[in-house]
């Protein structure tokens, strides 16, 4: 049986004891209907697993102590996901996604044609609400670490952010010609990825020539025209297939898991 599963982002070590949050409590306590001696298992975002049992429990707190502690398999790739801001709640869905796919890091900016204008506040609840659905997706796909998510910036400001160590991206079907799967034949030895998606209008000209200028490759997926939350599932998907999510014959590579409704 499986025993349930909560991110609770603090550093912990066996022994310790921790209560859990009010949403929590009403998960263990309404929904699972733990009772003392119940064990639960907590993961901190950063890679760390905790199996703990529940001390204390009552319709004010949940006390939980940790029995065991571990640390998740290192993956044998890292990506991180510059994606521009899209039109409605299709980030929401991104994130979701991208956490699924095992994506470490994901970099949101605002291009020239992003539709959305977001004053400072605005931005923040939606970087924070981002934050929590990363959270959520990799409890239910069994990740022990959560994608770090980082304010809304600028294209300039992502162009500088993105690591100087890794095989850099820029899908653009306009002139691209070459392909992903080309391409990473080309790299095969890399290991570390930065993939810049922009927005539903596309990325202007100067934007690619200025990504070019900061050592990004043009990419294309190929004729097909494809959604944009389409194309960056389908990207990652790609890159995880060849080199790490899914190379079930790697030693380190962490389990894929079907997730279900």
């Amino acid at each position: 049986m499986t025993i349930p599963r909560l991110y609770y982002p603090c550093v912990l070590t066996v022994g310790d004891r921790c209560f859990l949050s009010e949403e929590h409590l009403h998960y263990v306590r309404s929904v699972q209907r733990m009772k003392p001696g119940s064990r639960l298992s907590l993961f901190d975002g950063r890679g760390q697993e905790y199996t703990a049992v529940i001390v204390d429990i009552s319709a004010e707190r949940a006390l939980a102590e940790i029995i065991d502690r571990k640390s998740a398999p290192e993956r044998p790739a890292r990506i991180t996901l510059i994606q521009a801001l899209p039109k409605g709640q299709k980030m929401d869905f991104i994130v979701q996604k991208a956490t699924e796919l095992g994506v470490d890091e994901i970099l949101p900016f605002s291009s020239e044609r992003s539709i959305p204008r977001l004053p400072p506040e605005k931005a923040r609840l939606k970087t924070e609400r981002w934050r929590k659905i990363a959270g959520e997706a990799a409890r239910q796909c069994r990740r022990s670490d959560v994608p770090n998510i980082p304010e809304i910036q600028s294209f300039a400001g992502i162009l500088k952010a993105a690591d100087a160590d890794s095989l850099k991206m820029i899908f653009w079907e306009e002139e691209s010609r070459q392909g992903l799967k080309d391409l990473l034949k080309k790299f095969s030895g890399t290991c570390i990825f930065s993939i810049l998606v922009g927005p539903e209008g596309g990325l202007t000209s100067e934007e690619v020539e200025a990504a070019t200028a900061a050592g990004f490759v043009s990419v294309s997926l190929g004729k097909q025209i494809l959604k944009l939350e389409t194309a960056a599932v389908a990207i990652l998907a790609i890159i995880q297939y060849e080199v790490g999510l899914f190379g079930i014959g790697l030693e380190n590579a962490q389990k894929a898991v079907i997730l279900e409704e």
